[in-house]
């Protein structure tokens, strides 16, 4: 079809702009560039890979050339998108080709310059970053200048609209990165040439948020709890993100082009026959596909990130969660870790050969910047840490709320790290995480818990449960309440954390008669410090200034190997407080070496906003892991046996401590491995992370059923509303076969 209305409108050029897939890295007769960064870049833009070809250029190597490399990635761009002109006669196909080869060049040079303005370039020369900033906006403002003048629409618009619409997707809304994206586009005029001012305000968000100073003073290094939403955080210094089940599951709703994709990759996956003759059989292995799926954008943006901190303090990594069903078994573990790493290594051969092409070979391409999440819900998860790390790994140990849990995994991820580095493997970084909100949750649901039994000892049963039935009538929870069985099983339902998550004025009514809203605001206050007292306790007895020369000493005794060794595996650990409910639960826990924060993306806005607070210096918190609290807290949670068992050291421990020669009074009652399974904050989680497996593993198998031509119904549950929407759009377009693994470089990072 001819164009001959002689004026496209802005839809029309929108709807190219967001359809625009990149094409597969690993087609035949497709290679990298090594001898010439500019060309390399610009090949990459070609091909639609516009946030790997921007990547390409942040690595040291190219300090004193990097100006010169941008300015001939401009040159040639530049010959391309004056050639791109739409024409009289031109069909609908070379239109839409003509608007994607600009559409290319915009994402390019945008992506550079936001690069530069972001932490991610803090290995590059500054001044070098500006004058190449400097290029990248006079190059910007003539391509729209150009455009104004040919009056066709304007595809910088659609560049910049989509950008927008990329970060807004994050949590439906909620996250930080979001809400930027709001204040970003509530300064545009889109009747104007939006390019230069978006740099401008995207440069303007980068320097004020809280995150940004803190990463670039040395308080804290930060992680990112949600699979989507990295690159936008990657600028403000982001180095770290955490994936699970229900994360898994949420990026697939966010995003519904996951869904598209993988609609349109299974079918090319080696044992795709195998799968459509007997998916239920496969049921595992195609969600352990449909999550890796969702992680390869993930791996590469981090990917710049793993190899210019390989050498120093580590980091640019992904944390990868398993099938939880399996947590307790060993061997089939251990069997998915290879699975899940000899994909990842297989994609990521691809990747980094654009990615680092011309640079020095001195770098391991194709090892995985990701390690496994090891859920610490039964004595098993010991043995799969030691031997993923012995292997190099690498593991984050997660459903973990203890100072006895943690420590344990801490000594055992240090056991499996040696073993590695006696093999010349130098270990990547590992985390411990410490999922303090969680820890709280559950005390605070005991608290009330046995305030609801001392109500009905105090004034009966049937009168208990007319207060239960009053708070869960504030609260939403009466159905599911109604439904449950005998009293204690009502109190549950009312209690848990989704639905009462604060011991308010709801609760104080329904408990009036055996505790004051006053009494239950100073529980809410001495509970919402627990998970903060495991960190500080936890972080204090392994990278305390009086503690880590200790530390060192004990693992070359152990362990046999030098001190540079010891040092070095010791600094590899990170600890990560997750699953926070407060803004302060980051504040109180900065620490400059040895942590790195998981935050979950509204919780991202809300430490933002709270640095805004008038009065709020940020200074106030450094090195705050190292803060006492008051010793009235802790006597008031100990009246607690949970808290208890997770404040205190066992036995075993308590010994260890003494061999190391760490002071300090922490007790015996904490639990050990093999009362991990029974403890209530490792069974709540738990079995919400396998519900949320379950759930989206039913889900990927009714996306398999479309994608193979079968009825859905006949391999899987129902499937999600935001799924079934997804799976009725259009899939991708067919491309050719390749191998597998390799999956990932079709979409090139370009979800933000």
């Amino acid at each position: 079809m001819k164009h001959t209305a002689g004026k496209i409108t802005q839809a029309q050029i929108e709807a190219v702009v967001a359809a625009s897939r990149p094409e597969r890295l690993s087609d035949p007769g497709k290679r990298p560039i090594t001898g010439d960064h500019a060309a390399n870049v610009v090949q990459l833009a070609a091909w639609g890979h516009t946030a790997l070809a921007a990547d390409h250029l942040l690595f040291p190597e190219l300090n004193g050339g990097l100006a010169g490399v941008v300015a001939g990635v401009i040159r040639q761009l530049n010959i391309r998108f004056v050639g791109a002109g739409v024409q009289a006669g031109d069909d609908e196909a070379a239109v839409a080709g003509k608007i994607r080869c600009r559409q290319y060049a915009y994402e390019t040079l945008l992506e550079m310059a936001i690069n530069f303005c972001g932490l991610e370039s803090r290995w590059l020369d500054a001044g070098e970053r500006c004058q190449a900033v400097g290029s990248i906006r006079g190059a910007l403002a003539e391509w729209e200048a150009r455009e104004a003048s040919e009056g066709h629409g304007s595809v910088a618009a659609g560049v910049v609209r989509l950008f927008l619409h990329r970060m807004k997707l994050v949590q439906k809304g909620a996250s930080m990165a979001a809400k930027t994206a709001l204040r970003i586009e509530q300064a545009l005029d889109f009747s104007k040439p939006v390019m230069l001012a978006l740099i401008e305000k995207v440069q303007q968000e980068i320097e004020v948020n809280v995150y940004t100073k803190m990463v670039r003073d040395g308080l804290c290094r930060f992680g990112n709890d949600y699979a989507l939403g990295l690159r936008w955080l990657r600028h403000l210094g982001f180095e770290q993100v955490s994936t699970n089940p229900v994360l898994a599951a949420l990026a697939y709703s966010d995003d519904p082009s996951l869904a598209q994709t993988f609609r349109a990759e299974v079918q090319l996956h080696p044992k795709f026959a195998a799968w459509k003759a007997a998916p239920e059989k496969f049921g595992d292995e195609i969600a352990l596909y449909a999550t890796l799926l969702a992680l390869w954008d993930n791996l590469h943006v981090y990917r710049p990130i793993f190899f210019n901190l390989a050498g120093t303090s580590g980091g640019g990594v992904v944390s990868f969660q398993l099938n939880p069903n399996i947590a307790d078994r060993v061997q089939e573990s251990v069997r998915d870790v290879f699975a899940a790493f000899a994909a990842a290594t297989e994609d990521l051969r691809v990747y980094d050969d654009y990615l680092l092409a011309g640079f020095p070979a001195t770098r391991e391409r194709g090892r995985p910047n990701m390690v496994i999440k090891v859920a610490a819900s039964s004595p098993a998860a010991r043995e799969i840490a030691r031997t993923i790390n012995a292997f190099g790994f690498g593991s984050n140990i997660t459903v973990i709320y203890t100072v006895s849990q943690e420590v344990t995994m801490v000594l055992e991820e240090l056991a499996g790290m040696a073993a590695a580095i006696k093999k010349g493997i130098v270990p990547t970084q590992l985390y411990m995480t410490n999922m303090g909100g969680r820890f709280e949750s559950h005390l605070r649901e005991v608290k009330l818990e046995s305030l609801f039994a001392e109500l009905k000892e105090l004034k009966g049963e049937a009168y208990a449960l007319e207060k239960v039935n009053q708070l869960a009538a504030a609260n939403g929870t009466q159905a599911t309440v109604d439904e449950a069985g005998e009293f204690d099983a009502k109190v549950r339902a009312a209690t848990r954390f989704g639905s009462q998550r604060t011991m308010d004025a709801n609760a104080a009514a329904a408990l009036s008669d055996v505790a004051s809203a006053e009494t239950l605001k100073d529980w809410e206050h001495v509970i919402g410090n627990s998970g903060t007292l495991v960190a500080r306790r936890v972080w204090g007895i392994f990278w305390s200034r009086a503690n880590r020369e200790k530390w060192v000493e004990h693992l070359c005794r152990k362990h046999q190997i030098t001190r540079e060794q010891a040092a070095l595996i010791l600094s590899r650990v990170c600890y990560l407080p997750a699953s926070k409910r407060k803004p302060q639960d980051t504040y109180w826990t900065l620490a400059g070496s040895n942590m790195v924060h998981t935050e979950f993306p509204n919780h991202q806005e809300n430490v933002r906003r709270m640095a805004e607070e008038p009065g709020f210096t940020l200074q106030d918190y450094a090195e705050s892991i190292t803060y006492e609290m008051p010793d009235l807290v802790v006597k008031k949670l100990n009246t607690i046996p949970d808290f208890r068992l997770g404040y205190e050291l066992n036995g075993e421990l308590s010994q260890i401590m003494r061999q190391v020669g760490i002071e300090g009074n922490f007790g015996i009652g904490g639990h050990t491995p093999e009362q991990w399974p029974a403890f209530g904050s490792v069974q709540k989680t738990l079995a919400e992370f396998k519900a949320a497996y379950d759930k989206f593993r039913g889900d990927i198998l009714g996306l398999f059923a479309e994608a193979a031509g079968r009825p859905a119904a006949a391999t899987a549950p129902a499937k999600t509303a935001t799924l079934k929407r997804a799976a009725a759009k259009k899939p991708a377009k067919a491309v050719a076969k390749k191998a597998p693994g390799a999956a990932a470089t079709k979409r090139g990072g370009k979800r933000r």
